[in-house]
C-alpha cells in the first residue's frame, strides 16, 4: 500500500519523495491505493491536505483541489517571532485572537474595536527562518470570517481544546 511520508498541502502535485511502501493486510483493498500503482500517483494532485503516516486513498487524488470545502477558507496568519505555541500542528483546533492595538487599549474609540477571535483549525505552520522574520499558521475558518482575520492587527494563535465552543 502507498503511505503519505511528509505533508502534502491540497492542490500540490504528488512527488516520488511524498510517498512510501509500506506492507499490511486490510479488509477492504479498494480503500487504498496499491503500491504497484505508485507510478500512476506521481503528478497527480492532492485533493485534501495530505498528512505524513496516512494510507493513500483513491479519493485523495485528482484533477484540482477539492479543499477548502463549500462555506470554508483558508487564511494565513503571520506570527511574531516566539508567538507561536510550542508544538502547534496541523489538525489543532486554534483560536486567531488580535494582539494589542497600535498605540495600545483603552482609546474609547468603538469604531476602532478589534475583531471577534475566529475559532479554526491548523492546516499548516511555518516557523519563521529568522529571528526577526514571522511565523505563518494557514488556518481552516469559517468563510464569513475572513474579513474578521484580515482586519486583525497584530494576531495571536491560542491552542483549543476539543470541547471549547466559542472565544470571549
Amino acid at each position: 500500500m502507498l503511505s503519505v511520508v511528509r505533508p502534502v498541502a491540497a492542490g500540490e502535485a504528488i512527488e516520488a519523495r511524498d510517498v512510501g511502501v509500506v506492507r499490511l493486510g486490510v479488509d477492504d483493498a479498494t480503500q487504498v491505493v496499491p503500491a504497484a500503482e505508485r507510478g500512476a500517483v506521481i503528478g497527480r494532485r492532492a485533493v485534501v491536505p495530505l498528512v505524513s503516516g496516512q494510507l493513500l486513498a483513491p479519493g485523495q487524488l485528482g484533477d484540482a483541489a477539492g479543499f477548502p470545502p463549500d462555506g470554508r477558507a483558508l487564511v494565513v496568519v503571520g506570527v511574531e517571532p516566539g508567538m507561536l505555541p510550542a508544538g502547534l500542528a496541523q489538525g489543532q483546533r486554534i483560536a486567531v485572537v488580535p494582539g494589542a492595538a497600535p498605540g495600545g487599549r483603552g482609546t474609547g474609540d468603538e469604531d476602532a474595536r478589534e475583531p471577534d477571535p475566529v475559532l479554526g483549525v491548523v492546516n499548516a505552520v511555518g516557523r519563521a527562518e529568522s529571528a526577526s522574520g514571522k511565523g505563518a499558521v494557514t488556518v481552516l475558518v469559517d468563510a464569513g470570517a475572513v474579513r474578521r482575520v484580515a482586519q486583525m492587527s497584530d494576531p495571536r494563535v491560542a491552542v483549543l481544546s476539543s470541547s471549547v465552543k466559542a472565544v470571549s
